[in-house]
């Protein structure tokens, strides 16, 4: 088996890492196996699946521009130029340290999630190139622009043509062939999409199968819980309106929230029907326990939401959890908390709202039967058929 490198370069949260996990774990080969991780926070979640887990380089977000002019990011190759495809000296310096990286290591395969440079770094060296992930950050290649995604903000700071030029720049500087188009920077040997159809943003242009998100499915739908389960996986509770209207609610709550602060986890500890989770809550008890599910509509929870059949409410911290949170709200089976709200009871109203809706609860079972049967690929099993695919060298 070729030495395996596991890259992640962007985003944030703890989803990264367990998709990158998952990769490891269908290989089964930790003696083969690094992980460079731009943030090491969630790194003990990888370590036993790995032989050697350190920091790599990581894109930089600058938004400082958009934030000024008032522009929402229109699109992905919007988000793109905000994270430095603008910039041909930052991409010869991000491509470069992964490339010393994969020599060092004497890598033959480079898997990357949210690891646009990393991939372009293995397919300027022509070691083979594979990205994983959810689909709306894993967009398919040959797109003659990024489309608008929420109609909502349509306006674009940027020209993909220049910034084609600026990644052009950058491999011709290690003497790698060109991109006809910027979306063609994800032409990699294979894309495991992460995702449900119904959450992608490019459905049309996938040439091939989906995996299951990375969340697992209930043995069965349950309908007797009474509890509203939430998860938070960086700071959304540091916003002091929406914990106060989670503390509010008249109802048992049960909350996972690696990334949330001191004083946060401090008034959910002591919160009279809450109880606070120190990890990952098993899906079997999630859909046993819980009649609703709260979070910030992030790919995976919001999937094993809608596996579970349970009603759904969202607090999306950035565009992408916008955009899945619309389409799970075109389903019928999620509320979106108003982002500007005037104080905490009312989002506590549209929770409790969600909470009690059993025209939600009967729509959430309805399209849990419907996704369901994604879930019964054996994953493990479809990422090693693919990267054998890729690599030829995996066995049997």
């Amino acid at each position: 088996m070729p030495r395996v490198l596991l890259a992640w370069e962007g985003g944030a949260g703890r989803g990264h890492v367990v998709t990158l996990r998952s990769v490891a774990a269908a290989l089964g080969a930790p003696e083969h196996i690094d992980a460079a991780l731009y943030r090491m926070e969630h790194a003990g979640e990888i370590e036993d699946v790995c032989g050697t887990v350190f920091r790599g380089a990581g894109l930089r977000y600058d938004g400082e521009g958009r934030r000024a002019r008032g522009v929402k990011t229109a699109s992905w190759g919007e988000f793109l130029g905000d994270l430095g495809f603008r910039d041909p000296d930052f991409l010869k310096t991000q491509i470069g340290w992964w490339r010393e990286t994969i020599l060092a290591r004497r890598c033959g395969l480079v898997v990357g999630d949210y690891a646009p440079c990393a991939l372009l770094a293995a397919r300027s060296l022509g070691v083979k190139a594979v990205g994983v992930g959810a689909g709306y950050g894993l967009p398919p290649p040959g797109l003659d622009i990024f489309p608008v995604l929420i109609e909502d903000y349509s306006e674009r700071l940027y020209d993909e043509s220049e910034m084609t030029g600026a990644v052009n720049a950058a491999l011709a500087h290690y003497g790698a062939p060109p991109v006809s188009r910027f979306s063609d920077i994800y032409a990699y040997d294979d894309q495991l999409v992460r995702s449900l159809p119904q959450l992608d943003p490019y459905p049309q242009a996938r040439t091939a199968p989906y995996l299951p998100p990375v969340a697992d499915a209930p043995q069965r739908l349950y309908s007797e819980g009474d509890e509203i389960f939430a998860y938070f996986s960086t700071s959304e509770l540091d916003d002091p309106l929406l914990l106060d209207a989670f503390l509010s609610l008249d109802a048992p709550r049960r909350v996972f929230a690696p990334g949330a602060g001191a004083q946060a986890r401090e008034k959910l500890a002591r919160a009279p029907g809450v109880t606070l989770e120190a990890r990952p809550v098993p899906v079997e008890e999630i859909a046993r326990r819980s009649r609703m599910i709260v979070h910030s509509s992030q790919n995976g929870i919001l999937a094993l939401g809608l596996a579970c059949g349970l009603s759904q409410a969202a607090a999306p911290q950035h565009l992408e959890q916008e955009f899945n949170a619309r389409k799970a709200e075109s389903l019928g089976v999620l509320r979106r908390l108003p982002r500007r709200a005037a104080e905490a009871s009312v989002l506590g109203d549209v929770l409790m709202d969600a909470y009690e809706s059993q025209e939600m609860r009967r729509a959430a079972q309805a399209v849990a039967q419907t996704v369901r049967p994604v879930f019964e690929v054996d994953v493990s099993q479809a990422i090693r058929t693919r990267l054998d695919a890729v690599m030829r060298a995996f066995g049997p």
